[in-house]
């Protein structure tokens, strides 16, 4: 299970809250309708490099061995890959659901609504945080459309915030066009390999559409595709993001102030190790990821990261869909 704190001595109320003060004033989405979480009873322990290093790579080791080991001896003594998923995959994104709350219950001593909706910042999106959202989704799915309604929702949010905002759409324009061209270094990074991917992972990874899923057939299952996309939004994406964005980014925005999405979005793709045997395919990963934070840390909102995640592994769903539709 994913490393939670379970005897931190956190910093008095003193020390925090000036920080978060200084923080939040920096930040013009004070302005447009967003209360970033600042509580008063319970103090928010900064998240250091190292503490970061730590909360993103004991997951990510979870993972690992999990897939890489886990998973290959259960199919050797002849376990189905149905079952195979669930143990090497599905159960660890929920042990990671599972440890957002049992730190969230660590630090505030409760699990009721307003506790997870303040600290995990689930607060309602206003008009200007849709748009970030809807320009998030095209970001995370790609292609032309998807990266066109990014640069059209970005631009219409920065432009309900504020015209001093402005700036920031050519910046984002750029991004989007490194993005874009990113595969102009993939013939070099290919090069430098972390390991060989196995023959396990390889069939692993084909196996999830369109012939079949997990060695059920596709084609009129539909229920597979609601059940693929149930475990897709709770485990998956409601996993990730509670643990990454909910609980994990606002400790760093302590201890990084506005750059904190920056060495988070770097940690998120490194996370992915287990399925990046090369540097190619981590650097591929970085966009998305800094994107994915950028977009949660400036409106102080999870449901961004939500929806941008969920789109951004829509693909692995569109595949099943079309494989229950022939």
């Amino acid at each position: 299970m994913p490393n939670t704190p379970t005897s931190t001595v956190y910093p008095p109320a003193s020390e925090v809250m000036p920080q978060t003060t200084k923080l939040l004033k920096s930040s013009p989405r004070t302005a447009h309708g967003y209360t970033p979480f600042v509580t008063t009873r319970t103090n928010i322990a900064p998240a250091s490099l190292t503490t970061a290093l730590v909360l993103f790579l004991l997951p990510a080791t979870l993972f690992t061995l999990a897939i890489h080991l886990v998973g290959p001896v259960m199919r050797l003594h002849g376990s189905t890959w149905w079952v195979t998923y669930h143990v090497i995959l599905v159960l660890p994104m929920a042990l990671l659901l599972a440890a957002a709350l049992v730190a969230l219950r660590l630090e505030t001593h409760s699990l009721s609504w307003p506790r997870v909706r303040d600290r995990f910042r689930l607060r309602r999106l206003n008009r200007s945080g849709w748009l970030w959202s809807m320009a998030l989704a095209g970001f995370m799915y790609g292609g032309n459309v998807g990266d066109g309604i990014a640069l059209v929702g970005s631009g219409l949010a920065l432009w309900i915030e504020s015209r001093k905002n402005a700036f920031l759409w050519p910046l984002i324009a750029g991004f989007t066009w490194a993005k874009r061209n990113l595969g102009a270094l993939q013939p070099l990074l290919e090069k430098i390999r972390f390991y060989e991917q196995s023959e396990f992972v390889k069939e692993f990874l084909s196996r999830f559409g369109p012939g079949d899923f997990m060695g059920i057939p596709l084609a009129g299952a539909w229920w597979l595709v609601f059940y693929y996309a149930a475990i897709l939004l709770i485990f998956n994406v409601g996993g990730e993001e509670l643990w990454w964005r909910g609980y994990v980014l606002p400790r760093q925005e302590l201890a990084c102030g506005k750059w904190a999405w920056i060495v988070h979005g770097a940690l998120w793709a490194v996370f992915h190790i287990f399925f990046q045997p090369t540097l190619w395919d981590m650097v591929r990963m970085c966009p998305t990821c800094l994107a994915l934070a950028f977009v949660c840390q400036r409106l102080q909102n999870t449901w961004p990261g939500v929806i941008g995640h969920t789109f951004g592994n829509m693909p692995f769903l569109l595949q099943l869909v079309r494989g229950a539709a022939n």
